[in-house]
């Protein structure tokens, strides 16, 4: 599995080339795919050969970058599947859209594919309606628009139907302001402008060759964790799932943890990176002048100190586990799960005392 992300959002992606996580419009906010959490419910998209069709792949960065290739290979022909999150200077600042961009391309034989493309809202709990447009689908039922802008026949993704991939294709995803400029050259400007972004990224680095590859993936793995427009820094992209089958330690790590960005921050200083620091200590001084009496172990990415509560039911894909806290755990939180489980996913509100929970709200 492999990340992507601009600072504005990230997204998780298998090697079969589907999204198994992506929360819109922010670090925090509900999945549009999180098959990673459950495969029902979660939503899709991929770009998968034609059905039935057995294939093999392999993943892999370009270099010094965050720009994820998939290649998959099947008996007809083999495919490419490039994945970014644009991001780059422009302005005297840094251009990072809620845009998701793939590149389809072919690189032997006739391979066929089939695009799905089924983003879900409220932790898939609400299915979104389409709506056909010249050029363009929009997923309408969230706060803001989803469109997926792409010069491959609408017919065949509406339809989930297969495709011969005789030439590249490109997909923009977007949440809330959408694409309006030249498809291909605008997505392969962005492709050239972002791998110039984080190639310089890495050069500015101050590291020594002991494990130098291994160093360079892991910071640029831990930058696209800041929410750069705040400041904070989260624990992990993801939520609700436990460090081990049948423990209980599944929360929402998607919030800044004092402890855990101290060590983040402390890795960028040995770099020689300090501008994520910088950005950090806005964030943390917007704390500081509203807290009052002891600073709490962690605070979501606007700073807040408290958060609503609510329970959600999804349908788990991996071994047995109990259920699945999403900040904090709750009394209310005792379903035993088994096998395929069931997960009660809680919010928990907290103040001041934050581990102090309160009962959650009726599912919306």
């Amino acid at each position: 599995m492999g990340l992507i992300g601009n600072c504005a959002f990230l997204a998780l992606i298998r090697k079969d080339t589907s999204v198994a996580w992506l929360c819109w419009p922010r670090f925090d906010s509900s999945f549009v795919f999180g098959s990673l959490l459950d495969t029902r419910k979660g939503g899709e998209f991929s770009v998968l050969p034609a059905a039935g069709s057995a294939f093999t792949s392999d993943q892999y960065y370009l270099e010094n970058t965050n720009v994820l290739c998939t290649e998959i290979s099947t008996v007809d022909g083999r495919y490419r599947v490039t994945d970014y999150a644009p991001r780059f200077s422009q302005y005297e600042r840094y251009y990072k859209p809620l845009m998701f961009i793939r590149k389809l391309e072919p690189l032997s034989g006739s391979p066929r594919v089939r695009v799905t493309c089924e983003p879900v809202g409220e932790y898939g709990s609400k299915q979104l309606t389409r709506r056909r447009s010249s050029n363009h689908i929009a997923f309408l039922g969230v706060e803001e628009e989803i469109r997926l802008t792409t010069n491959i026949p609408l017919t065949y993704v509406l339809d989930e139907e297969d495709f011969a991939l005789n030439e590249p294709k490109y997909m923009v995803l977007t949440y809330g302001a959408p694409l309006e400029a030249p498809l291909e050259s605008t997505a392969e400007r962005f492709l050239r402008s972002t791998i110039d972004y984080w190639r310089k990224w890495v050069k500015s680095m101050s590291i020594g060759n002991f494990y130098q590859e291994q160093v360079i993936r892991s910071a640029l793995a831990l930058k696209v964790h800041q929410y750069e427009d705040t400041g904070a820094i989260i624990a992990a992209s993801t939520t609700s799932l436990p460090e081990a089958p049948g423990s209980t330690r599944n929360w929402d790590y998607r919030y800044c943890w004092m402890r855990d960005t101290y060590y983040i921050l402390t890795a960028f200083n040995n770099i020689g990176h300090f501008e994520e620091m910088e950005r950090y200590f806005h964030y943390i001084a917007n704390i500081s002048t509203k807290v009052k009496g002891k600073y709490q172990p962690l605070y979501g990415i606007s700073g807040a100190s408290s958060w609503w509560s609510t329970s959600w039911i999804w349908k788990a894909t991996w071994a047995t586990s109990p259920c699945a806290s999403a900040t904090t755990p709750t009394p209310t939180c005792r379903t035993t799960c088994t096998g395929r489980c069931w997960l009660r996913c809680c919010r928990s509100t907290s103040t001041s005392a934050l581990w102090t929970p309160s009962a959650p709200t009726p599912k919306r």
